[in-house]
């Protein structure tokens, strides 16, 4: 299993995201995940974890602003909310990575990681505002668009979800 298993398997990301997410909180996400990538591939002797989860918070405080439940004024609900996505996501990743015997990742697998990560949290952070907030969260990842544009392979995006 080579860097080019983790890139085919980070763009399906990418493409399940930009159908499922709209221009603006895809835009913001991107942008922390490749710090987050950064964060992971470069090896910064401890100080990287410190700014992977700055840089993860704070893409929580952008989506939670653009769907119109501002994180600061709603700092339990976000808190509890995005704690839970990070225990998910990490779990879930965790598990991948342990399945995989003898997996060596490379800087470039590293990088993958840390990017994609970040891109699921983003999501998962945007449906966990959807569920804490309801109709307040103007955001919501639309599934079905999601699939549809990781079937098509389509780079159509969408305003709002569903």
């Amino acid at each position: 299993m080579g860097d080019r298993t983790y890139i085919k398997a980070a763009d399906k990301v990418e493409k399940f995201m930009e159908g499922a997410l709209d221009k603006e909180i895809t835009a913001q996400i991107k942008k922390k995940a490749v710090v987050g990538g950064l964060c992971m591939a470069i090896p910064l002797y401890g100080i990287e974890i410190l700014i992977y989860a700055g840089c993860l918070w704070k893409e929580y405080g952008e989506i939670s602003r653009i769907s119109g439940v501002p994180f600061k004024d709603n700092a339990v609900r976000n808190i509890i909310g995005g704690f839970i996505i990070n225990l998910l996501v990490t779990f879930v990743l965790n598990l991948i990575v342990d399945l995989i015997p003898g997996l060596i990742i490379s800087c470039i697998g590293c990088f993958i990681v840390g990017y994609s990560s970040l891109e699921i949290s983003g999501m998962g952070y945007v449906k966990m505002l959807k569920k804490l907030h309801g109709n307040r969260a103007k955001s919501d990842l639309n599934f079905n668009n999601g699939v549809s544009n990781l079937m098509n392979g389509n780079n159509k995006q969408i305003n709002g979800g569903n």
